[in-house]
């Protein structure tokens, strides 16, 4: 009886050491105003960049091309200073950065799969007008695009998705060390 008394109170003590780090854990979100963005190719580069950087949620970063705003969220702070530098080895510039403390968790994606493809590398130039479709659906509505390929492969698959679309598409690229091309797209969380 006492052990599992015992057991009741080191439950609870571990649920509240849970808790509190949870809620003290900060995010702080980003905003900001970006020039010389033209094409969803450049919203790419811009956020696979910031994505790189230490804290930043990747899948938070979203580049408003229409406003020439970018927002995200890191668990770290991000220097003025180091995002200008990304910017302008980029060819872009960056103005009116600021940034809110919050308690808010990181940003959290739907699992529903709208569309998983597997395409052989060897074989990326009879699937070009379907990668470029792929781009077409990932436009028009709100969704994002998880591709995982052999570096090589990056611009291969993202200029015909991405060049010259005034839409954003939020896509991450995963450098991958097989022979294969590994396209998912998912739907919006609507939560």
């Amino acid at each position: 009886m006492i052990f599992l008394k015992n057991i009741k109170h080191i439950l609870l003590v571990i649920m509240l050491g849970m808790f509190s780090i949870n809620s003290w854990a900060e995010t702080y979100k980003y905003h900001a105003d970006v020039k010389g963005m033209v094409c969803a190719f450049c919203a790419y580069s811009v956020s696979k960049n910031i994505s790189k950087l230490p804290g930043v949620d990747a899948d938070s970063v979203n580049v408003d091309l229409k406003l020439g705003q970018l927002d995200f969220i890191s668990s770290k702070k991000v220097s003025a200073q180091k995002l200008s530098e990304l910017f302008s080895e980029s060819g872009f510039t960056i103005n009116n950065l600021n940034f809110t403390k919050t308690k808010t968790s990181l940003v959290e994606l739907s699992d529903e799969i709208s569309l998983d493809l597997k395409i052989d590398v060897f074989n990326t130039d009879q699937f070009s007008g379907v990668i470029e479709a792929i781009g077409n659906i990932a436009a028009s509505t709100p969704s994002r695009l998880i591709i995982e390929a052999p570096a090589s492969q990056e611009d291969t698959i993202l200029k015909p998705l991405l060049m010259g679309r005034q839409q954003v598409i939020k896509v991450r690229f995963i450098p991958a060390k097989v022979d294969k091309i590994h396209l998912q797209l998912f739907k919006a969380n609507n939560s």
